[in-house]
């Protein structure tokens, strides 16, 4: 570590989803605002995606010298078996990395001026309460679900029952009117207390924060920045500083022999014919609407890259649990029979996780029918790439109201039975590639691509909103601005 930068340490959670924007924005605190950056790493984070540590590091290797990773030792968590909730299971994790946090926090040799925590780590507020470091929450998804968490209190006193029970549209300040079924899955069933109860608390800690970065920018959630900054989710007294400083997507590039099989299979097809479908690094779909998807993509007559991928680990272990994960799928069984031979004039599934970047930054990709995380969302919105928005977990379902509502994606209509029909496949499929809806949405991501690369750069929204919250730091560590 460089003595002369001010210093600060970043506590990240496991995930790409989580890892990859943590990372990036490592980077610009270094590179653009002279900073160095610790990232304190839990063993047990490592251990249950190890692939995925070594990719962040990879990520960071421009900015050598200036980010370190300090992985803590592993911890085990009393009365631990492999059947534990996993909710349960996480929460007595983070009590017990609490005390090595600590110790890691009074051992270095520069102090931290500011630490940063990824949003599932709010337990962390703890250990630097008791230190007096200021402290700061990286929310890697949209400000729509923060305007939705810190509100949920409020929520929560209003409408008794369960939200995705509710028959009228729900009212959060910053948003359009939403649908129950459209909040958090893991908000929508009030009938576990308990599970509620710890997603109340977990929103309600969000607050207890210095400061809030947000990984979006002004143009495409203009009305929840707003009403973050303006007091109208929480009184100014509650609230904690904003800083909206995204889009922060992967700056990777190629990573493998099979990342650039897919690259030249793309350099073959014609500009914006290829239909990109990836539910990320850890969607996963039933046996059923993989068969649904599949012949729906046959039937639309479309180019498509697939990325089919296998079940992600289904938990999360302590230092000497034992995982009871069952051998995994061949992936290429579930797919239709003879799927993959009718169609390889036009397509290509892939059965391994594509960096998405290279994909989303080719010519010949005219759309991307994605699960609405986040980081992909982002990822499609800086490449002009249109959506067709079929969300599966979490704030997925949130992200594709929002995304549909800002004419930016088309939505994947579930049937009677939960399923997306290979009959709705197709529709949204050629809608996308060959309908009018598809030319509008095109005409309006591209117009969003233009406003999210002028608010990263010098005298851009977002650039000026890291500066601001950089120069908050530098003072605190005694820095001059």
């Amino acid at each position: 570590m460089e003595s002369q930068r001010p210093h600060v340490a970043i506590f990240p959670w496991h995930g790409m989803g989580h890892l990859i924007p943590l990372v990036e924005f490592a980077k610009r605190l270094t590179l653009n605002h002279a900073f160095s950056v610790t990232f304190i790493i839990p063993k047990w984070m490592t251990a249950v995606s190890p692939g995925q540590i070594a990719y962040m590091q990879r990520l960071a290797s421009s900015a050598v010298g200036a980010i370190d990773f300090l992985e803590l030792p592993g911890v085990e968590i009393e009365g631990d078996h492999p059947n534990m909730n996993i909710r349960t299971r996480l929460s007595l994790l983070m009590e017990e990395t609490k005390i090595l946090v600590e110790d890691a926090l009074r051992s270095f040799r520069f102090p931290v001026c500011a630490f940063i925590a990824d949003p599932f780590a709010t337990a962390m507020l703890d250990v630097t309460a008791k230190l007096k470091i200021p402290s700061y929450i990286f929310f890697t998804s949209s400000a729509s679900l923060l305007c939705i968490l810190l509100y949920l209190p409020t929520l929560a006193q209003e409408i008794e029952i369960s939200f995705k029970d509710v028959d009228f549209p729900i009212e959060v300040p910053g948003l359009p009117p939403i649908p129950g079924r459209d909040l958090p899955s893991h908000l929508q069933d009030r009938s576990d207390n308990v599970s509620f109860n710890r997603s109340l608390q977990h929103s309600s800690r969000l607050r207890e924060a210095r400061g809030i970065l947000i990984n979006t920018f002004q143009d495409i959630e203009a009305e929840q920045v707003k009403a973050l900054l303006e007091g109208k989710v929480l009184s100014a007294a509650e609230m904690p500083s904003i800083y909206p400083i995204g889009p922060i997507v992967s700056s990777s590039r190629l990573e493998s022999e099979s990342d650039k099989k897919c690259v030249e299979w793309l350099d073959g097809q014609p500009d914006s014919s290829v239909l990109f479908v990836s539910f990320g690094s850890r969607g996963t779909l039933s046996d059923d609407q993989i068969k649904e998807l599949a012949l729906g993509l046959e039937a639309s007559g479309q180019r498509f890259l697939w990325a089919l991928l296998n079940p992600p680990p289904s938990s999360i272990q302590c230092e000497n649990s034992v995982s009871t994960t069952s051998a995994e799928p061949d992936m290429r069984l579930l797919l239709p029979e003879g799927f993959e031979n009718r169609t390889k004039d036009r397509g290509l599934v892939v059965h391994s996780w594509v960096p998405q970047i290279p994909v989303l930054s080719h010519p010949s990709t005219g759309g991307f029918l994605s699960h609405c995380g986040w980081n992909s969302t982002l990822e499609s919105i800086l490449h002009g790439v249109p959506l067709i928005a079929l969300p599966l977990i979490n704030d997925q379902r949130t992200n594709a109201f929002l995304l549909v509502n800002e004419a930016v994606a088309i939505e994947a209509k579930n049937g009677p039975d939960g399923l997306v029909s290979k009959e709705e496949v197709e529709r949204v499929a050629r809608e996308l590639m060959e309908g009018d809806g598809g030319i509008k949405i095109k005409k309006r991501v591209r117009k969003l691509m233009e406003k999210a690369k002028n608010a990263l750069v010098e005298g851009g929204s977002s650039y000026n909103s890291m500066a601001t919250v950089a120069a908050v730091w530098k003072e605190l560590d005694g820095h001059s601005c």
